[in-house]
């Protein structure tokens, strides 16, 4: 089976409807579902390949895939294509499935020393350029950040619209 976090989908086709939730060693919760549907499983193979293509474009000197039997490493100079291909010869259900969030890395605030941004995510050295992704965040909130982030993201839209608006004669 493969894992998969998130919100539950009610069907196949990039919506994983969850098959059973257990309970970790931690106590944390882990929802399963059967990678069975040949489009999900031709979507996943083609995003991991996506993946792999967009590292080497970005001149990635070697590129590791993981899967539950250990890992596939491919170093520059080596055939890409080959490397693909044994990529793609990993079962579905043996590829991990996972979801991360960055957060934190570009702070916001009034002090230039401390933060990249402005309270409201124009960047302190680059009129014109905003943040408004988790990256404002401060830190991990420890759940889904989907609703923060859209929020932070529809607030910094507003300032960057006040920001372009014509001065209104006084």
């Amino acid at each position: 089976m493969g894992l998969w976090s998130g919100p539950q989908g009610a069907d196949g086709h990039g919506r994983p409807q969850c098959r059973e939730v257990t309970i970790d060693e931690l106590g944390n919760s882990v929802q399963s579902y059967a990678l069975d549907d040949p489009v999900d499983e031709a979507n996943l193979h083609a995003a991991r390949a996506a993946c792999v293509r967009i590292q080497h474009a970005a001149g990635a000197e070697e590129i590791t895939v993981g899967h539950r039997g250990g890992y596939l490493r491919w170093k520059r100079g080596e055939d890409l294509d080959a490397y693909l291909d044994s990529v793609r010869g990993v079962p579905a259900a043996q590829l991990p499935l996972f979801s991360a969030h960055q957060m934190g890395t570009c702070r916001l605030g009034s002090d230039r020393s401390a933060s990249v941004a402005d309270p409201w995510g124009q960047l302190h050295d680059t009129k014109g350029v905003w943040i408004g992704d988790g990256s404002a965040l401060p830190s991990a909130p420890g759940t889904n950040p989907m609703v923060s982030i859209m929020a932070l993201a529809h607030r910094t839209a507003e300032a960057m619209l006040r920001s372009t608006a014509p001065a209104t004669a006084s």
